[in-house]
């Protein structure tokens, strides 16, 4: 029987949402510039842009550095330290956002000034997050996938800043990645699990996610020739997730078909983003995710193959399909997070069974 669930101060669930939205957006926007690389260089900027003021917006909401990272600094380098006292997070943040403002006010200058300010601006959030992997403030292995990831993109970055020749748009593709580094990670702070299962859960979305974006869409992309290919491909959505029931019973059904239509939306949201991403296409992304979420009314956005039968899918019910299932996944995905003793789960610390004493 589960028992309440633990309840947090305002404060920080405020600041954890914070963290997991801005993390999202910058997540999204980093991949629509990843997947359109050619756009005009003043669109790529503008939208790095976004992108780096969503992260200022996280560390002006979130407050200061803990204090534990100001003290190991002062034990080990002495009192020159203690001026920083004052910056923090906030400082952080209002230095961020400054440097966009200062873009997005500046469109005269050149692109390479203003993607140089860009790097700055993210070089300056990693810096935090190296920092933030010195306290306290949660779980080891979160603290160490903080460190991690700034250092990697800070390393990205220094490779924008130190390499003159690379052309503009490697630059942006560049700062782009390490703001997709960086957003994955801040969503993965914000949900902050604390239960081993909840672990357990963020790795089967992390999982239904690769499985949709990458493998489904590279199916999806190339392999439409299969006879009755829709219902083929529906089952192909929730296949690895049977398991679940197979090995724990009838009931983790919710949760399996959470992860089923996870990987639907994955598939149906990402597919062309993937498509541009990673198999080189060059599709036009604008009119297409306005066709997907519903947005071009009647407009025909794709055909349902379902053997003897072909269901023309319109756009208006193409986008009341997806944000249907969006809901039932996030209904189902929370409800999970919020009951992890309902995970049937092997984590670390269970005691191995007991064998039974031997006859006689």
């Amino acid at each position: 029987m589960d028992g309440p669930p633990e309840r947090r101060p305002r404060s920080e669930t405020a600041g954890r949402v914070t963290e997991v939205v801005t993390g999202l957006v910058a997540v999204g926007i980093s991949i629509v510039v990843l997947a359109n690389p050619l756009l005009p260089l003043a669109t790529l900027i503008a939208l790095l842009a976004v992108t780096l003021l969503a992260d200022a917006v996280r560390l002006l909401l979130t407050g200061g550095l803990p204090r534990e990272w100001w003290r190991r600094f002062e034990r080990t380098l002495g009192s020159t330290w203690r001026w920083l006292r004052g910056i923090g997070r906030i400082g952080i943040g209002a230095l961020v956002a400054a440097i966009v403002i200062a873009v997005l006010v500046s469109p005269e200058l050149r692109s390479l000034t203003l993607l140089y300010l860009l790097a700055l601006g993210v070089l300056a959030l990693n810096v935090d997050r190296v920092a933030h992997a010195t306290g306290h403030q949660a779980a080891a292995w979160l603290r160490h996938a903080s460190g991690a990831t700034g250092i990697i993109a800070i390393v990205i970055i220094g490779v924008a800043l130190a390499v003159p020749p690379v052309a503009l748009a490697t630059v942006a593709v560049l700062i782009a990645v390490a703001l997709l580094i960086g957003g994955v990670q801040d969503v993965v702070m914000g949900l902050r699990p604390t239960d081993p299962r909840q672990v357990v859960l963020l790795k089967l979305v992390l999982f239904a996610l690769f499985y949709g974006l990458v493998l489904i869409n590279w199916i999806d992309l190339f392999g439409k020739s299969v006879p009755a290919y829709g219902i083929w491909l529906v089952l192909t959505y929730f296949a690895p997730f049977l398991v679940l029931i197979i090995f724990e019973g009838y009931s983790e059904w919710l949760l399996a078909v959470s992860l089923g239509l996870l990987v639907s939306l994955a598939n149906d949201v990402g597919y062309y983003f993937v498509g541009n991403l990673l198999f080189g296409f060059h599709q036009n992304l604008g009119p297409w995710i306005s066709g997907q979420l519903g947005f071009e009314g009647t407009q025909l956005v794709t055909i349902f193959e379902a053997g003897a039968v072909s269901i023309p899918v319109d756009s208006w019910l193409m986008g009341l399909s997806i944000y249907a299932r969006a809901a039932l996944v996030s209904a189902g995905l929370y409800y999970w997070w919020s009951h992890p003793s309902r995970i049937v789960a092997r984590i670390p610390g269970d005691a191995a069974p007991t064998p039974p004493n031997p006859p006689g």
